[in-house]
């Protein structure tokens, strides 16, 4: 029943991309900043390997980028309201540098999302007026693809009579699972 939930559990994610409006196309990913206090933020999901490793894209410039300078540790949370399933993928996560595998992700944001990467100022600046904000050339843009590489799930599907709560613990690149009361 363990490997039963995880595999749901991987097509569940892996299908998100594909599903339009599905709700773990988007997650709450959390970082701790340099004074140990926890900073959480909603991210699209981008892409989801075989392996559950998963990419995200976001601004060089932004406050968890310095964050995970200091301490790559991550954590991202998903929730179904309609399926009551709650995951939570924890990790390392990891800038993406290779150069081909840059341009490969950033060929897939579209010619509306672009701008969110060419903001002349950092993401989080202040500004006087929200219809004045100031873009550089879309050649000069400041996309960071990350990675989060996890190595725990855990996984809480609401339901009667008994909640169900698993564990899912990575070991030499294969997921091992444990019940865990709810």
């Amino acid at each position: 029943m363990l490997n039963d939930y995880f595999s749901e559990l991987k097509h569940d994610l892996r299908g998100a991309l594909s599903k339009r409006n599905h709700p773990f196309k988007y997650a709450y990913l959390s970082t701790v900043d340099q004074n140990m206090q926890p900073r959480s933020r909603t991210v699209v999901i981008r892409e989801i390997t075989e392996n559950l490793d998963i990419t995200i894209f976001t601004d060089s410039r932004t406050t968890k980028v310095h964050q995970l300078n200091h301490n790559a540790k991550a954590s991202l949370l998903f929730y179904h309201p309609k399926a009551l399933r709650q995951i939570r993928i924890d990790g390392r996560l990891q800038p993406i540098t290779e150069v081909g595998e840059v341009k490969r992700l950033f060929s897939k944001v579209s010619s509306k999302a672009i701008k969110d990467y060419t903001t002349q100022l950092p993401p989080g600046s202040p500004i006087k007026n929200p219809d004045l904000v100031e873009y550089v050339e879309r050649s000069e843009n400041h996309f960071y693809p990350l990675l989060l590489v996890p190595h725990s799930i855990e996984l809480l599907q609401l339901k009667r009579p008994n909640h169900l709560r698993a564990l899912y613990t990575k070991e030499e690149n294969k997921w091992q699972g444990q019940w865990l009361v709810p």
